[in-house]
């Protein structure tokens, strides 16, 4: 009888309608408050019409905009399993193996999360393609690693904190 061997790989990316519904909430909501508060300072509201293109149009045009420039950009994501983590954060992928993670940390919560993994050694972090550029070696608080932005990735921060725990990474 064969050993089925079942590895478990979960993804996590950017829903790309889900940034900019992210972007035009964040931005309708802004300008709204911004609104009131200097209609309430000022003395005077706009008409309606004009308040609710104000309102709506603006936060649309900005999140389409910035939905555009995110498009233009390689994507983020990040894919943890059984072998490891593998990051991709504006270039080529990087793959690091568990037994070469000294500490892998989601700091933050909400939008504001980002996932530190600080490698033992940076000479076994393997790039998936051979030519390109690899997330930035940065200086985080457990040493020299890479920081990738994980808000807006989905399932979430917390799913991945869980994950992260379940491969023995704890939060210090």
């Amino acid at each position: 009888m064969a050993e089925v061997i079942i590895e478990r790989i979960v993804l996590f990316r950017t829903r790309r309608w889900m940034a900019t519904l992210t972007a035009v909430t964040i931005t309708a909501t802004a300008v709204a408050v911004a609104g009131t508060a200097g209609g309430a300072i000022v003395g005077a509201w706009p008409a309606p019409d004009w308040a609710l293109l104000i309102v709506v149009g603006f936060p649309a045009c900005c999140g389409l905009i910035g939905t555009v420039q995110r498009w233009r950009q390689r994507p983020v994501w990040v894919r943890i399993c059984d072998a490891g983590i593998e990051l991709a954060q504006g270039g080529v992928p990087i793959f690091i193996a568990w037994e070469n993670v000294a500490s892998a940390v989601v700091r933050h919560r909400g939008l504001f999360a980002v996932l530190d993994v600080v490698p033992v050694t940076l000479d076994r972090v393997a790039a998936v393609a051979p030519h390109g550029s690899v997330p930035a070696v940065r200086e985080l608080p457990h040493g020299a690693g890479f920081r990738v932005d994980v808000g807006e990735l989905l399932p979430g921060p917390g799913t991945m904190r869980g994950l992260l725990s379940d491969y023995g990474h704890r939060p210090a």
